[in-house]
């Protein structure tokens, strides 16, 4: 009996033993879980233009600014940090991005009228200017009377009370600096995990400039106006009005779905469908259906080439004109050198009516009155902003209005052919840009 005992004691506790050593080894065997950590990607690129899905968001702003032709190349660089911050699990996606213009930041007289009250506000072009090419509808006397006493050299009734230097009546600078453009974009999304049928990932995101635009000719009311506007009543919320409350703020919802197939080549279709009650609502109901797709040769190497490739379709360019159609094709090419890159991107914008509008290029002069100058949105043409302002072209444009033989109907065809023939212009069909960068990861 006390041999049993003895034995049943010894077994337990050679049993108590083996579990502790087990114990023990297995604590010892199993490290602990490394803690994951953020993941954070950076990229800083020196672009040469702002060029985004077809749009060229600076350099043809900077062509109305400085009277210059449209071209397929615009010298506008901007510096574009950004900053992508991955969640441990590589679930959730924050990224931040910044355009900040480099060149041509400041204000310009872009009408380069001699006399005017205000920027925007009508004015003669040269000294003996007819009041009804530059003032139709009576809106500024005081501009009348000053450019009457100057042009003549004579005295008369002054309902300014005379004309002083110090009173304000001369070029003004128009709000149109490359400054405007500048501008943050905030996303935030979701990746789900893989599946057979690929990986999906949800977001939202946001663009807003840090300063008032004049890319809108629909401001929402609330700015104040500006009566001497050019252009008339029809314009007194115009783009050059200094007041205008037109910051260019949107969003987008979008979804990503990494196809399943060919994984290497990255081929991805996504759908962005844009809300902004800003802007008039004039980008409200855009929808934007895009395939993608990318390949690096030699990945892992220090040398690298990545070509890419975007096919975009729209389904509704605008609120207002509704138009559906290839936005862009945009192919570009990523040269590594390391961290460092230079990339070179062409965009092909195969369906120009998506752009003959003037709600995308604005009005002649950015005078509503002077829409029917660009007359048709199916001829891939729009205004050149190098024919509309200075004393050379608006006397050749006072010219043309002038011509009358007798035949009304005649004239108008002619007046029109010769106008349309001087000031418009092709829609241009490629774009380039090219830029120089730098990526890490951390």
């Amino acid at each position: 009996m006390k041999y049993s005992k003895r034995c049943s004691r010894f077994l337990i506790l050679n049993f108590l033993v083996i579990v502790f050593v087990f114990s023990s080894t297995l604590r010892s065997e199993s490290k602990p879980e490394e803690t994951k950590s953020l993941t954070v990607e950076t990229n800083t690129e020196i672009v040469s233009d702002f060029l985004w899905r077809g749009n060229s968001f600076v350099g043809e702003a900077q062509s109305r600014r400085n009277g210059a032709t449209y071209q397929s190349f615009t010298y506008a660089p901007a510096l574009q940090p950004s900053v992508n911050v991955w969640s441990p699990e590589k679930k959730f996606q924050w990224s931040l991005f910044g355009n900040f213009q480099l060149t041509n930041r400041d204000d310009f007289d872009s009408d380069k009228r001699i006399l005017q009250s205000r920027p925007g506000g009508v004015g003669p072009s040269y000294l003996g200017e007819e009041t009804k090419f530059y003032d139709p509808y009576s809106q500024d006397p005081c501009v009348q009377s000053v450019h009457n006493r100057i042009s003549t050299a004579t005295e008369s009734s002054d309902p300014c009370l005379g004309y002083s230097p110090n009173h304000g009546y001369g070029p003004k600078k128009e709000p149109n600096g490359n400054k405007r453009a500048d501008g943050l974009f905030f996303s935030m999304s979701y990746h789900f995990d893989p599946s057979v049928w690929g990986e999906f990932a949800v977001g939202i995101w946001f663009y807003n400039t840090f300063q008032k635009t004049s890319s809108s000719l629909l401001s929402p009311a609330t700015q104040k106006q500006n009566p001497t506007a050019s252009g008339g009543p029809n314009n007194t919320f115009n783009a050059n009005n200094t007041n205008a409350i037109s910051r260019l703020m949107w969003h987008e919802y979008f979804v990503h779905w990494h196809l399943p197939f060919l994984k290497k080549f990255k081929p991805t279709i996504s759908y962005y469908t844009q809300y902004s009650t800003e802007n008039g609502g004039l980008m409200s109901g855009k929808n934007y259906l895009a395939f993608s797709g990318s390949y690096t040769f030699r990945e892992e190497k220090f040398f690298r080439i990545m070509p890419h490739f975007n096919l975009g379709y729209a389904m509704g360019n605008n609120a207002v004109d509704n138009r559906h159609g290839i936005q862009d094709i945009t192919t570009s090419t990523s040269f590594f050198f390391g961290d460092f890159f230079v990339k070179f991107a062409h965009i092909f914008r195969p369906d120009l009516y998506l752009w003959d509008t003037n709600n995308y290029y604005g009005y002649a002069g950015g005078d509503p009155n002077k829409a029917h100058w660009n007359r048709s949105s199916e001829d891939g043409k729009v205004t050149n902003p190098s024919r509309i302002y200075g004393a050379y072209n608006t006397s050749i444009l006072n010219s043309i209005e002038q011509i009358d033989t007798g035949n009304s109907l005649r004239d108008s065809i002619v007046k029109t052919w010769l106008r349309e023939a001087y000031t418009l212009q092709n829609i241009p069909v490629h774009l380039f840009y090219v830029s120089l960068g730098y990526a890490k990861t951390f």
